[in-house]
């Protein structure tokens, strides 16, 4: 009898040192998905007003985008700035396929056809705003990375602005979709939203912090309708306004072709 109960023991200890429930990185990003779908839509199509700040505001910038996302496979954008008059009808498409190299291409009226950006140029600020849409993309496509992706870790509970928040830290396996080397999430106990996102540099320093306000709930998909992207080693920031969401219209594959872009407004 002696024999039997040392390891009965062991194994009630170890269970007690273990709380039952305790969450993951994992569960809490997966949970978000479940209650807000932050990346569960097919596709949507909104209107956004770039706000774009050193000490004051320095450019006001608008734009319709449109954008089709799945899981396992390709994001793509497409963008055609309708204000002000200086980027009136110029265009922009990213295509990020899943494990490989993305694309990116501009058509302006000035040039009238499509060019493709070197790769030196796409960390350069989109259009003087602070966090390209390509990096706002991030926000859908870091949640929807898998443990084959990604590490997700999650960190001691922190308080943002008074809620209560469950913070994850995600470590990519590659940087092929994305040049950082790691992220955290703040996502709110009580609520799942994601309340804020830290981005970090190659060198491990944290390079930009994205804020998400006034969350609304569009076709059962909660909705940031504003965001302010700092580039906190330049000290500036951009805010991100969106408006006219509409999520699911069923997109049209050849919006974000080259083809299209070829063609101009």
């Amino acid at each position: 009898m002696r024999t039997l109960a040392a390891p009965l023991v062991v194994v009630l200890v170890l269970g007690a040192a273990a709380p039952a429930g305790a969450l993951t990185g994992r569960e809490v990003i997966d949970t978000a998905q479940q209650k807000n779908g932050f990346s569960t839509w097919h596709d949507r199509v909104l209107d956004t007003t770039m706000e774009s700040y050193t000490t004051s505001l320095e450019r006001t910038r608008d734009a319709t985008v449109t954008e089709q996302t799945a899981p396992r496979g390709e994001h793509r954008t497409f963008m055609e700035f309708t204000g002000p008059a200086d980027v009136t009808g110029t265009l922009f498409l990213h295509l990020s396929p899943r494990g490989e190299k993305y694309q990116q291409w501009v058509w302006t009226p000035v040039a009238r056809k499509a060019r493709r950006l070197a790769d030196a140029q796409r960390d350069e600020n989109f259009f003087g705003t602070d966090l390209s849409y390509r990096d706002l993309e991030l926000l859908v496509r870091i949640q929807q990375w898998n443990d084959d992706e990604s590490t997700a870790t999650l960190e001691a509970e922190e308080t943002l602005d008074g809620k209560p928040c469950h913070v994850v830290n995600l470590v990519p396996k590659s940087r092929e979709e994305f040049p950082y080397s790691r992220y955290r999430l703040w996502f709110g106990t009580a609520d799942s939203l994601l309340w804020q996102v830290e981005v970090y540099d190659g060198d491990g320093k944290l390079f930009k912090r994205v804020r998400m306000n006034g969350y609304e709930r569009i076709q059962d998909y909660a909705t940031a309708k504003e965001s302010e992207i700092a580039n906190v080693q330049y000290g500036t920031h951009t805010v991100f306004k969106l408006r006219n969401v509409r999520y699911n219209s069923n997109v049209p594959d050849d919006v974000f072709t080259v083809s299209n872009v070829q063609k101009g407004r």
